[in-house]
């Protein structure tokens, strides 16, 4: 190993080259912790980033505090079959990650290392651990054992055990400046898309995370939201009814809808209490916030708020919804929202 602190490597994200080179100086110091949280929100590259951080912490002959790619363990890990480093997440999407899944996982971390150099646990979903998972994993958490690592993933603003979170140390991936988010994606779109007009649209869709804003495009989100704006404005003026439009919206990624909404009440509030649009996330909506904000008061835009929010917490939990109750249920609220201010 060399005595310098590594730059990221060429072939990761650009807006995690602080994270990287903190880390880095911890490998070299011999600091690294063996609990480490990697936060940031959904579209950042956390899962790319713990993996390479595994491969450098299992690398056996590191360059520059990173994996050299042509050790035994590199081979090894490159194709999936090291027998010390392990992948947990949840087995179905959208599941939670269970106590069996982690006996498994105390059993194999019971024996010594393969290889004879460190063990790595990549936790894809930290705030997917179920309650009973979460306290089977606190045993190893509090007695990982030499060189195990774990790195836990954990997505904003989705919720984290506090006990597990007592035992880790936090590193968050942050959402990139504005500048290097845009260059970044500009980079990644089909040329005849690369305005810098969609290019931004697409980053304030994703709340400025890129690899989201590519998720988005590839799915064509922009598409989903406007529908949801016209299906919003058709309930808002009676046109539509509550079920008729929650018969559609439960078949939709209902947590990126709800997400969405809640800027949106959100936005609605910043003009209610300032009559200033100029701070809006969203000021293409504005002609539909303004024709909202005459008609409602703040305790009910408030109200609603709280509700979408609480769903939005209950996906997050795993909770079994009936989604197109939700749907009817909130979609009623906006309808009554709209004729409580009269």
């Amino acid at each position: 190993m060399t005595d310098r602190v590594s730059a990221a490597p060429l072939d990761w994200y650009p807006w995690q080259v602080d994270q990287w080179q903190q880390v880095s100086q911890m490998i070299q110091q011999k600091r690294l912790p063996h609990a480490l949280i990697i936060g940031g929100v959904a579209g950042l590259g956390k899962l790319k980033f713990a993996t390479k951080l595994a491969a450098a912490l299992l690398c056996q002959q590191q360059i520059d505090n990173m994996a050299c790619g042509a050790c035994k363990s590199c081979k090894l890990l490159a194709s999936n079959s090291h027998p010390d480093y392990k992948l947990m997440q949840p087995e179905e999407p959208s599941k939670a990650i269970v106590v069996d899944q982690v006996r498994k996982l105390q059993h194999a971390m019971a024996t010594t290392a393969q290889q004879g150099g460190a063990r790595v646990v990549v936790i894809n979903g930290a705030s997917d651990l179920n309650l009973n998972a979460a306290n089977a994993l606190l045993k190893q958490l509090e007695e990982p054992g030499d060189r195990s690592y774990f790195l836990l993933l954990h997505q904003w603003p989705q919720t984290l055990l506090p006990t597990v979170r007592s035992r880790c140390q936090l590193l968050n991936i942050d959402i990139p400046e504005s500048t290097q988010a845009l260059d970044w994606l500009q980079q990644q779109l089909p040329t005849e898309e690369r305005s810098v007009d969609k290019t931004i649209k697409l980053l304030q869709l994703a709340n400025g995370a890129p690899l989201r804003a590519l998720q988005l495009h590839a799915s064509r989100a922009h598409e989903l939201r406007h529908q949801m704006l016209v299906q919003l404005t058709a309930v808002f003026r009676g046109k539509e009814s509550a079920v008729d439009v929650a018969k559609i919206w439960h078949k939709q990624p209902l947590e990126q809808m709800l997400s969405w909404w809640v800027e949106w009440l959100n936005d609605l509030i910043k003009l209610k209490m300032t009559s200033n649009a100029q701070h809006l996330a969203n000021p293409d909506i504005i002609k539909l916030l303004q024709a909202v904000d005459q008609r409602s008061n703040i305790i009910d835009i408030y109200a609603l708020l709280e509700r979408l929010t609480e769903q939005l917490n209950f996906i997050h939990l795993r909770r079994n919804l009936n989604t197109q109750l939700v749907c009817e249920q909130l979609l009623h609220q906006w309808y009554l929202l709209v004729r409580s201010g009269r």
